[in-house]
């Protein structure tokens, strides 16, 4: 805007000779002005460098697992509830394979959980499950077969009160690719299944004393 004011002015002080002394000198001054407006905006331009030596890193906060959580709240306020029921004393039996639509793709894993302990219900559990895949060397000939483990999974349980000395059913789900939603295995023999407790829990708070 200033240049076009500038221009209009010059214009007018070359076709008028009444105007030309006082248009050149009001010419000089908007350009005066305009150069010394173009410095100080260029000084005023933050400097890249410092923009990006000054940038803090960004912070990947962590997504707190509400399960930990509670567990270590609860351990706090029980810590003895870890101790009561000992790995001996907690089994699984009748585990299967649930495949899915497809053959050769575990769905998930069904068992029964049994709590051998005669005085405390069991209120949380983990486990390692391991998934094998038994391929016949020879066909029909199970003496030939060669078993490869193709999956596992260390994980808590789902939350549930199993009173001594009885079972409850459970079942484990096999996660599928996120992106597109395969397998992200194949049983090409005959699947093995292995499942053992890791850790035990039985709190007060959720009946896990029985007298």
């Amino acid at each position: 805007m200033v240049w076009i004011i500038a221009a209009v002015v010059l214009l007018l002080a070359v076709l008028t000779p009444r105007l030309r002394k006082f248009g050149f000198a009001l010419a000089g001054a908007t350009i005066v002005v305009i150069v010394a407006l173009i410095v100080l905006n260029e000084r005023n331009k933050p400097n890249p460098a410092l923009a990006v030596t000054n940038v803090r890193p960004a912070t990947h906060s962590r997504v707190p697992n509400m399960d930990e959580y509670r567990i270590e709240r609860q351990d706090n306020e029980d810590p003895e509830a870890k101790n009561r029921i000992s790995l001996t004393e907690v089994r699984f039996g009748q585990i299967k394979p649930t495949f899915g639509p497809r053959a050769d793709a575990i769905q998930s894993i069904q068992a029964r959980l049994y709590n051998d302990s005669k005085r405390f219900s069991l209120t949380d559990y983990s486990y390692y499950l391991v998934v094998k895949d038994c391929v016949e060397a020879k066909p029909n000939d199970p003496t030939t077969a060669q078993c490869t483990t193709v999956y596992d999974q260390r994980q808590r349980g789902t939350p549930m009160v199993v009173p001594p000395n009885q079972a409850r059913d459970i079942a484990i789900s096999i996660p599928v690719d996120s992106a597109t939603f395969a397998p992200i295995f194949k049983i090409l023999g005959k699947p093995q299944i292995e499942l053992t407790p890791t850790d035990t829990r039985a709190y007060r708070s959720s009946g896990g004393i029985t007298r």
